[in-house]
């Protein structure tokens, strides 16, 4: 075991605190440093017969180094195959996916070259399901290695929140968008978390007092209101609305809304009125229009890996009105969507 022996004092020598770690990305490369200044045949023959777990993975790096048919090795093959998905800036993302890959807990560099060569999980198959675990089960790769790609986030710009890292490396034909966040078979698809706020590009979210100070909002109140108190906005207008004249009160919210949301042409009707939720409905389906004229949505719940698919505008309007998204009262200008 000398030559092992020999490997494994050098490194621990080079290493600031005197312990190899192949779990540590920075001392991972002054062990290739080191194969690459000695490596032979003979060394290679000679840890053929080890099965200890440290020399088990020394053999890989040996093999993949020196192996004179691939010269740029695995990782390389990698970061070019993941650049084509997160571009050649992203350079965090792809080195700590390789680096998932590569760790003793998962050890599948191998197996994750060839899946991302051919992957095997469509488009399609997105559509239909509404779990991430599920849906990337066909890879046959563990739920752990999954969930920690699925877990990678980078604030970097553009940034990249969970399960968007996962999605353009586990789905056929996505790569992470400049202007959105993921396109997957040329869709366009925008991924939301709790409390989303889907709105058109030139609505501001604006604040409670840009509301409250409007002239139209404060002519309800006069002509209506009386103490509300801790209610939000929302809750006011659907207050005062049941003692008032309603062909006026209306018309009154119509200009209001016009006011906070002039490219929209939202008009509320006695009906949005039944209730706070209804109106929270309308408001929400009338401020997304446009949004969602040339993307989808993805609402995606990091604590189980549930998600729920927007395919288009009408999508949207149908879940909002059958309550599979809920439209939380505004505290501001813009309703919160959740699921």
């Amino acid at each position: 075991m000398k030559v092992i022996d020999n490997i494994l004092n050098e490194w621990s020598f080079r290493c600031h605190d005197g312990i190899v770690d192949l779990n540590n990305p920075e001392k991972v490369k002054i062990l290739e440093e080191i194969l690459k200044e000695d490596i032979d045949d003979d060394i290679l023959n000679y840890l053929v017969g080890t099965n200890n777990d440290t020399k088990t993975k020394i053999l890989k790096y040996l093999k993949r180094i020196g192996d004179t048919n691939n010269n740029e090795g695995l990782e390389q093959q990698i970061a070019k195959l993941l650049q084509a998905r997160f571009g050649t800036s992203r350079k965090d993302i792809i080195e700590q996916v390789i680096f998932i890959a590569d760790s003793k807990q998962f050890d599948l560099l191998e197996e994750f070259k060839n899946y991302l060569e051919s992957p095997i999980v469509n488009y399609s198959e997105l559509i239909e399901n509404n779990n991430l675990d599920v849906l990337f089960s066909p890879t046959k790769f563990s739920k752990e290695f999954i969930d920690k790609i699925i877990s990678i986030q980078g604030s970097a710009q553009p940034s990249l929140g969970k399960g968007e890292v996962a999605l353009c490396v586990f789905l056929k034909d996505t790569y992470k968008s400049k202007k959105g966040d993921v396109v997957s078979n040329g869709n366009m698809i925008e991924i939301k978390g709790a409390a989303a706020k889907v709105m058109n590009e030139d609505i501001s979210i604006g604040s409670k007092a840009e509301v409250l100070n409007n002239p139209n909002f404060k002519k309800l109140i006069e002509l209506y209101g009386s103490d509300m108190k801790g209610k939000t906005w929302v809750e006011k207008i659907q207050s005062v609305y049941i003692g008032s004249k309603k062909e006026e009160f209306i018309n009154i919210v119509n200009a209001l809304l016009k006011d906070l949301y002039p490219s929209t042409n939202i008009k509320v009707e006695e009906k949005d009125f039944e209730s706070t939720s209804l109106f929270n409905k309308k408001l929400a389906a009338s401020i997304a229009n446009n949004y969602l004229k040339d993307q989808d949505l993805l609402f995606f719940n990091p604590d189980t890996n549930d998600y729920i698919y927007i395919n288009g505008y009408e999508d949207y309007i149908n879940k909002i009105y059958d309550d599979t998204l809920y439209a939380a009262n505004a505290s501001d200008k813009v309703p919160r969507i959740s699921y």
